[in-house]
């Protein structure tokens, strides 16, 4: 990773709020602050045994892109998604200050790190929010 990227993006990615659409409703995520009714609420909901992942394709390396460009990035992780991915559940990672626009993605539940940080990759995201049962979540930076 870039540290001119890592240092110019971490501040925004942390005040960011990740959420998950739940069919009980929205559990909202943050950087360095572990939450136990919303874990408990993953457990619930999802089946998660060890780690989670959430991504976008959006904004490819932090550049806002034209939202049916977003939409088709969007439509194709989607597909990889679907076809690899046995467990996931909608997100919207969005900026409480409304500065950034909303960016859709995904939680992953107990895939295959090395192939979600791939997507990351091929999706030209910078980092992906990740937490282990039992930790706040953290971002995981990505070699771009």
């Amino acid at each position: 990773m870039n540290d001119t990227v890592k240092s110019r993006w971490e501040s925004v990615y942390r005040k960011a709020e990740y959420k998950v659409m739940l069919d009980a409703g929205t559990v909202t995520l943050r950087i360095g602050q572990y939450d136990s009714d919303a874990e408990r609420l993953l457990l619930q909901h999802t089946g998660l045994k060890r780690e989670w992942y959430i991504i976008t394709p959006c904004n490819p390396r932090s550049e806002q892109a034209r939202a049916e460009l977003n939409l088709y990035y969007f439509n194709e992780l989607r597909y990889e998604v679907e076809t690899r991915s046995g467990n996931w559940i909608q997100t919207l990672n969005s900026d409480p200050s409304g500065e950034w626009p909303d960016e859709p993605g995904f939680l992953l539940v107990d895939s295959d790190r090395v192939w979600v940080m791939d997507l990351g990759e091929r999706f030209y995201q910078n980092a992906l929010v990740t937490a282990k049962l039992g930790e706040a979540p953290r971002l995981l930076w990505l070699n771009l």
